[in-house]
């Protein structure tokens, strides 16, 4: 195998997939899959089990609710956003709606894809999402690319936006977490359904009343019906004669040990999504953060970052000369005091000019907002001034025009 080589010379022939059938396709190219507990796990069965749709959901909110942000690639300065991204279908999904689907359909199938709608120049001018369901990926006829096809008809790969979790190498496609992770799922939702149909069919009453005494069926029957009239609601003391007694029920210890199998079933959930457990409801997260800034900081730092760089450099991928960002300002809220404790620093530092500062705020800009303020001594504030530090009488006179 020769290197691959630049410029106008030909690359290396080496075939970048084999040419066997991904076993993944067995899996992925189907509606649902059956799990070893018995349950049909698809993306509308998986999400019937809270945790998956709370995590689902969380990934994909976190992402969807960030702005983007476009930067000129060669001066790195911020330009105007493309409209692509800001209307990606006019007549179908907002930009929340898009970035909110992308993300939940690559946390759940492994893989997105989005068609590239172009106008006669080339540009993209609209980005509509395709299900992975109806996608078709196969090796190209040489076995040095991926051919994309939806319901049948190949889709140039020009004209694609294709995000992948983890693939394999010579992979056709990411591996799907529904496929992986269907043993789980199912289990989750197993015990679901077990829980669902004993409360609605379980032969297990909340207390029994009790006698010594023989009692026909009618006897029985008209005893619970008495019973009932007088407690129901009402919380009255209660009275008892002729040897009858009255005792709860409690919670098995099966009972108790299958709650808390199936809570660990969900905290397994969470860590297919890599979701900390505090931020779904669920107790028995070990980590302790000293505020809610800081916990959001993990959270993003170490779940949201890989998708929001997934997710960067796919959309930097099909607007050439532009880098794409995602400004996750949104995620890390402060609280007032700490907000202005960090403009002031970044204001007298000069990393953030005074209007800025406003801006976030929602407050208009004021004449001369837009100078860069420093306490620094001998740094300047604009092209001919200096604060902080007096003139020595050898310096030459500041001329502040």
């Amino acid at each position: 195998m020769s290197l691959i080589r630049r410029g106008i010379e030909t690359r290396s022939e080496y075939p970048a997939f084999n040419a066997m059938v991904n076993p993944l396709n067995l899996y992925y190219g189907q509606v649902s899959m059956s799990s070893l507990a018995g349950e049909r796990v698809d993306e509308v069965t998986a999400l019937g089990v809270a945790s998956v749709l709370s995590c689902v959901g969380l990934l994909a909110d976190s992402v969807a609710m960030m702005d983007l942000i476009a930067y000129d690639e060669a001066t790195g300065e911020r330009v105007d956003l493309p409209q692509a991204l800001t209307d990606p279908d006019p007549q179908e999904s907002t930009s929340y709606e898009f970035k909110h689907s992308t993300i939940a359909t690559t946390a759940m199938h492994g893989n997105s894809y989005t068609f590239l709608s172009r106008d006669r120049r080339g540009e993209v001018i609209g980005l509509t999402p395709l299900h992975p369901y109806q996608m078709t990926v196969q090796a190209s006829k040489n076995y040095t690319g991926r051919a994309y096809l939806h319901l049948g008809r190949e889709i140039p790969r020009e004209d694609l936006l294709v995000m992948r979790w983890y693939t394999p190498p010579q992979a056709l496609i990411g591996i799907s977490p529904l496929s992986m992770q269907r043993t789980m799922i199912g289990l989750a939702m197993a015990m679901d359904r077990y829980l669902a149909q004993w409360y609605a069919n379980g032969a297990t009453p909340s207390s029994v009343l009790e006698t010594d005494q023989g009692l026909t069926k009618e006897a029985m029957i008209s005893l619970r019906e008495q019973w009932e009239a007088s407690q129901r609601k009402a919380r009255r003391p209660a009275v008892l004669s002729n040897g009858i007694r009255w005792r709860q029920v409690q919670t098995s210890a099966v009972d108790m040990e299958f709650n808390a199998t199936r809570e660990a079933v969900l905290a397994e959930v969470a860590r297919i999504f890599r979701i900390p457990m505090w931020l779904i409801g669920m107790k028995g997260d070990p980590s302790t953060y000293q505020n809610v800034e800081q916990a959001s900081l993990a959270f993003l730092i170490h779940t949201l970052q890989p998708w929001l760089t997934r997710f960067e450099i796919a959309l930097s991928s099909i607007f050439p000369g532009l880098t794409i960002k995602f400004d996750p300002s949104s995620l890390l809220r402060l609280d007032s005091m700490t907000k202005a404790r960090v403009q002031t620093m970044q204001i007298s530092a000069g990393v953030r000019s005074r209007n800025e500062a406003r801006a976030d705020d929602g407050l208009a800009p004021y004449p001369g907002g837009d100078d860069f303020v420093t306490v620094l001594p001998g740094s300047p504030v604009g092209p001919d001034q200096v604060v902080g530090v007096d003139p020595l009488p050898n310096d030459p006179p500041v001329d502040n025009g």
